[in-house]
């Protein structure tokens, strides 16, 4: 009896631990593998589908231009929730690859059989709504677009003149991967939701915006077409998270990856206060700049600013570009925004860190370009295109990723650009725009320079023939000078002012590329009255500040960072005058300290 006993307790304690190791009573067996994926071919992208596997939480993607794709050959496309998926990004004519392994917290099953595709061009033709974007092709005045045409049409060998093969990462508040324009674009894998931390940011109209104004695809008979229409998009949906470590995380995800950052965001605007940027934010722009792209740098575009005007109701209440923290850092180039008649919108803040302009909303028209599917946009017209796709898109939201595009078709042309060539080129190839605008001036490098308008208007033809026989220019140089203290009064509602002079001698710098100002007047009472001017040794005029209303209040200069570009290709030895003028009573200060960092070569 005694021995029965013990051995029916053994039996049951075995299996009682058996049945712990496959069910509650301990970890999980992994899932069984998946059956081989339903794979359907589209114009850039194949949507990959597969059937659910019992007690998965999770898939796995591996795919491979060449067959016998396993989890240790393929590169991985992870932790998708449930199918499908589609697979953007990709080359017509060129057979991709696939197994799919099913997950839990057992670990990862082994790979499901490989299916094949190959996807194509489906031979759609126009797009309709291609006629409406003259920021593309401006057939009412023609000088005024972005002068994209030229450069599609002069495609090298295997059609490739539209950003095959760049990644540009739309920061923002979303972007919707599987919109009908842009899903084909979309570099699978590689988006990030800062809300949820899976790959699919999809939501927010602005962003999806932004993202069809850069790479909306071409000639599928759908919509819209982007200025880069065959480059790809990676989404980050930071401003529905909008954390200090977030930003600067945003800034360096994916840079080996992602050649372009297209930041179509900032502080709020028409207040006229000072917005900083976070350390973390810099130095994550830095390890960019010295990282990304395998040591070519991350190329990062910026919104120069849309709180020139129309604001505030206050008399005099504007911002200036360089104001805002992010769009004056020497690590981007702040785009600023012109209308369909080449005049400077009146919202685009203007500034001596503005780089170019791009063309955008506030003319006579708006911008189309992709939106919210069906009614979750900005546009909530259910009939024909519908709620796809918006006609009056604008601000400088849209004039930078029209330059972000345009970047992307100069990195196909030449892919061993470094983001200061990048500069340089768009510099140089900038259209003037505005002509009999009084404010145009040359500098004594002989470049065009207009607080409105940077270098002026980008024309993405000429920049892209520049790029493709552009020799890198050399390694960066700094100098950064002694602090100048001059601890003077400013007179109030003077339009003399005071000045201070710094001489530079044996900078190493025979090249200017950018000028840094450390300003400090921390105890006038409303740093909205000043005006503040470097002149560099040559003549050269940046106007940092300007007089100004802040309806909620100034902020104080108290080592604010300003920027200019405008001393471009200039000098740095010699005498460097900072003017400081007040002019509004009755608040008054002191011209405390200052002291300058030139970035060049």
């Amino acid at each position: 009896m005694m021995r029965s006993l013990k051995r029916w307790l053994g039996v049951f304690v075995l299996a009682m631990f058996l049945a712990g190791c496959s069910s509650g009573g301990g970890a999980p067996l992994p899932p069984e593998a998946p059956a081989a994926p339903s794979l359907t071919a589209h114009d850039g992208y194949i949507a990959v589908s597969w059937t659910a596997v019992s007690g998965a939480s999770s898939y796995n993607i591996y795919w491979s231009t060449t067959t016998g794709v396993t989890k240790a050959t393929g590169s991985k496309i992870s932790n998708v929730t449930a199918p499908p998926l589609d697979h953007g990004g990709l080359v017509n004519g060129t057979p991709y690859f696939y197994v799919v392994t099913a997950a839990n917290a057992g670990g990862e099953s082994a790979e499901s059989p490989e299916a094949s595709q190959t996807p194509a061009d489906a031979g759609a033709g126009a797009d309709p709504l291609y006629t409406s974007q003259w920021h593309l092709n401006n057939g009412t005045t023609p000088i005024e677009d972005v002068n994209v045409v030229p450069a599609w049409s002069v495609c090298g060998a295997g059609n490739t003149c539209r950003g095959e093969g760049i990644r540009i990462a739309v920061v923002d508040n979303g972007l919707e991967i599987g919109h009908e324009d842009l899903a084909a674009n979309v570099a699978a894998g590689l988006s990030y939701n800062y809300v949820t931390g899976s790959s699919d940011p999809t939501g927010g109209a602005h962003g999806t915006s932004v993202a069809g104004v850069a790479a909306a695809r071409d000639l599928n008979g759908l919509g819209v077409r982007g200025v880069a229409p065959r480059a790809n998009l990676v989404g980050y949906n930071l401003l529905q998270s909008p954390t200090v470590s977030n930003k600067a995380d945003a800034m360096t995800r994916n840079a080996v990856d992602v050649h372009i950052s297209s930041n179509s965001w900032g502080p709020p605007d028409g207040y006229g206060t000072l917005d900083a940027s976070s350390l973390a934010w810099k130095t994550a722009i830095n390890t960019g700049l010295t990282t990304g792209r395998g040591g070519l740098g991350s190329i990062y575009t910026w919104a120069g600013g849309n709180g020139d005007s129309g604001v505030c109701p206050a008399v005099g209440c504007y911002d200036n570009s360089n104001y805002d923290g992010y769009a004056n850092n020497r690590g981007v180039m702040a785009i600023c925004a012109v209308g369909d008649n080449g005049f400077k919108a009146s919202y685009s803040e203007r500034g001596a860190n503005l780089w170019v302009c791009a063309h955008s909303s506030g003319g006579a028209s708006g911008i189309t370009t992709t939106d919210r599917t069906d009614t979750d946009g900005y546009n909530t017209n259910t009939t024909a295109a519908g709620g796809d796709y918006y006609s009056n898109f604008g601000g400088t939201s849209s004039a930078t990723p029209l330059a972000s595009g345009v970047v992307a078709l100069m990195l196909q042309a030449k892919p061993s650009l470094g983001w200061r060539d990048v500069r340089l080129i768009l510099a140089q190839t900038a259209r003037q725009n505005d002509a009999g605008n009084a404010e145009w001036t040359v500098n004594a490098a002989g470049y065009n320079i207009n607080h409105n308008y940077g270098f002026g208007t980008i024309d993405a033809d000429a920049a892209v023939t520049l790029a493709k026989t552009w020799t890198n220019v050399g390694a960066e140089v700094t100098y950064t000078t002694a602090l100048s203290a001059p601890n003077q009064p400013i007179p109030d509602n003077n339009a003399t002012g005071v000045s201070d002079t710094i001489t530079v001698s044996g900078s190493g710098i025979s090249t200017i590329e950018f000028v840094e100002v450390t300003f400090t007047a921390a105890n006038h009472t409303y740093s909205g009255d000043l005006e503040i001017t470097l002149t560099g040794p040559s003549g050269t005029d940046s106007i940092i500040a300007e007089t100004h209303v802040c309806p909620t209040g100034c902020s104080t200069y108290s080592g604010w960072v300003f920027g200019s570009a405008r001393h471009l290709s200039e000098a740095v030895n010699g005498d460097w005058i900072l003017t400081v003028k007040d002019g509004a009573p009755p608040d008054t200060g002191t011209f405390q300290s200052w002291s300058l960092k030139f970035y060049g070569r």
